[in-house]
């Protein structure tokens, strides 16, 4: 049994790691980067998105291949878990990864655990396990192929050269980025092998071998088509002070940390520098290993950044197992200073030193998890389950954030465009563009909200609320919602209902039960002008129920406006025409109960209501239930 424990507690680590990586893995919606994925990679033919899709991307053809393969394997793209099961799947390769390297660099099973541990609860590795993206499996497939390469270096044995070329093949071919960490590997080879040039030539012509794979289709595919001369890179560009700011504290814990990044990036600096020491005292060749791939990637990409804006912390994930071993190896040698004077056993007390990034973990892992701070995505699906259940097909949806993510969750009846199409898009073009598509629809949603820095933001919001009237205003927990008709509206179905003094007419409503996600009941009413009133008029909408008071009913909530929000005069206004008129009622704090609606209009300076024929002063319009 005593053998069998260090297994046990293997399994345990990847087992621990695995459930954090499919813990909530559907909670959050795509996000537009991930729905992409989804939509180019698995759910389009694979001809088509090498030939259509992949020259106008930074990605290797592989991923292609693996996306498309993924989508026959789980029968479509309809399951957002099974999607992203694949990158939890490829990631947890990286805590038996772990174990296996801290053990071969220093024997220690204790010291192996602990990085197992690290990488299993790692927050960033997390959090890129949660997305149809290649970033995960790339990572824990990145930690196989180090394994293998320190392995291959250690014995050099005929199956170790085939697996090492297999699997770091494999890696290379995933993202452009693999290519980094190969380069740290034939640095630590030269400083331990270097008297073995017949060793070091074959495994350079392995890496040379990758790498003429990698250009191959980085020539076929990006290069001839252009691309890599015009693309400009999508993220930040260099800045020496993200080393310590955002790529520090993102490949020591995560992206998703609730505290100061600079104070907690320094810290983490300090701490890294001080377990580099420590590691360099206990073994000369555990540290070249761990700081070569933990540096060595982070330096060529702020070479690569000096011309493409590529300067961010994903594209080098492949540096954690670098970082983690600093930090495991480093805090095992503090645990072997102070076992003389703490009695504990050394797994423990090593265990023990390390808690302080265990606590910064749990504390990230919290905030991925629970903070709506650190959301991952906006609320596409919310936003896509409204529409679709609403819009008609006559309708039009402009979305404003050309985001991938609304493509996939939204399935309804309306033709939908992206409007502006891009960040320096004219506000001329896209007026002349909305001109042409107001006198073809009727009905027109603009939903979400322009991209941050798009310097034609508004323009199309703005250009509605000036020619159309808007209909609906609500939002899908923070994205909005907007819908716009035009002023006229069409009198062919509309009756009269009532008559308010011979002054305004009801025609009809839409709906008297159309709850909004925002918790306010939507009412259009349609009125008719017969004549002109001596002073302004207002109309009012009035909720009472359930329960009578005092008077006889309860006013609850309610809504008052001028007509079409002052835009109309009842001073003035011609005798013709049907106009719309929209209230929102605060209904989210209604107790459950029959609730009836009277509408009706008044002078607001007066207070005076207009009577209809029988000499009331409201029109029962409708009734409503809020269920419990």
């Amino acid at each position: 049994m005593p053998l069998l424990r260090p297994y046990g507690l293997v399994v345990t680590i990847i087992l621990v790691g695995f459930g954090l990586r499919i813990h909530n893995l559907q909670a959050t919606p795509l996000r537009g980067d991930e729905a992409f994925s989804v939509l180019y990679w698995a759910d389009t033919p694979l001809n088509v998105s090498l030939s259509d899709i992949a020259h106008g991307e930074p990605h290797t053809p592989l991923v292609y291949a693996i996306g498309r393969l993924w989508n026959h394997l789980i029968g479509g793209i309809d399951s957002v878990f099974a999607l992203r099961y694949l990158s939890a799947l490829g990631n947890i390769l990286g805590a038996p990864a772990m174990i296996a390297l801290a053990w071969r660099l220093c024997g220690r099973l204790d010291l192996a655990l602990l990085a197992g541990l690290m990488w299993a609860a790692h927050p960033f590795e997390i959090w890129h396990s949660q997305e149809f993206r290649n970033y995960a499996y790339w990572g824990g497939i990145s930690a196989v192929a180090l394994w293998l390469g320190l392995r291959l270096i250690d014995k050099a044995r005929q199956a170790d050269w085939y697996l090492y070329a297999a699997v770091a093949g494999f890696a290379v071919l995933t993202i452009y980025t693999e290519w980094f960490s190969t380069v740290a590997l034939a640095a630590f080879a030269i400083l331990h092998r270097w008297r073995d040039w017949r060793f070091l030539r074959r495994l350079f012509v392995i890496q040379l071998g990758m790498a003429a794979m990698l250009i191959a289709g980085l020539l076929l595919i990006q290069v001839r088509q252009g691309f890599m001369s015009s693309y400009p890179g999508l993220v930040q560009s260099f800045d020496v002070a993200d080393y310590i700011l955002r790529f520090v504290p993102y490949l020591a814990s995560g992206s998703t940390i609730p505290l100061d990044l600079t104070g907690v990036g320094f810290g983490l600096s300090l701490a890294l520098v001080f377990a580099a020491y420590l590691v360099y005292r206990q073994s000369r060749r555990a540290f070249s290993f761990a700081v070569l791939t933990a540096a060595v990637p982070l330096l060529l990409l702020g070479l690569v950044s000096q011309r493409y804006n590529l300067f961010h912390p994903r594209y080098v994930l492949s540096a954690t197992p670098g970082f983690i071993l600093l930090l495991a190896i480093g805090s095992s040698q503090v645990a072997q200073a102070l076992a003389r004077r703490i009695r504990l056993a050394r797994g423990l007390l090593t265990l023990a030193v390390a808690l302080p990034w265990f606590a910064l973990a749990l504390l990230t892992l919290d905030a991925y998890f629970n903070n709506p701070v650190f959301r991952k995505a906006p609320a596409w699906d919310e936003l896509g389950g409204f529409l679709n259940s609403r819009v008609e097909d006559g309708d039009l949806v402009i979305q404003l954030a050309v985001d991938p993510a609304f493509g996939y969750y939204y399935n309804g009846a309306a033709r939908d465009i992206g409007l502006p199409v891009k960040a320096d898009q004219p506000a001329a073009e896209i007026s002349a563009a909305l001109s042409r598509l107001s006198s073809e629809y009727d009905s027109i949603y603009v939903v979400a909200r322009e991209q941050a820095g798009w310097a034609n933001t508004g323009v199309v919001v703005e250009w509605m609320r000036a020619n159309m009237q808007e209909v609906l205003h609500t939002d899908a927990s923070g994205l909005p919602i907007r819908q716009y008709q035009h002023w006229s509206v069409s009198d062919a179905t509309l009756g009269e209902l009532a008559s308010f003094d011979e002054i305004v007419a009801l025609l009809g409503y839409d709906s008297c039960n159309d709850l909004l996600p925002s918790g306010m009941q939507l009412l259009r009413v349609y009125w008719r002008p017969l004549a002109q009133s001596p002073q302004p008029l207002k109309s009012f909408v009035h909720v009472y129920g359930p329960e009578a008071g005092a008077s006889g009913r309860e006013l609850r909530t309610q809504d008052d406006q001028y007509p079409q929000e002052g835009r109309l005069d009842s001073t003035t206004w011609a005798h013709t025409g049907v106009f719309r008129e929209v209230y929102y009622l605060p209904v989210s704090s209604l107790d459950e109960g029959r609730y009836e609606i009277l509408i009706g209009w008044y002078e607001p300076d007066s207070g005076e209501r207009l009577l209809l024929a029988d000499g009331t002063d409201s029109f029962a319009l409708c009734a409503f239930e809020i269920a419990a």
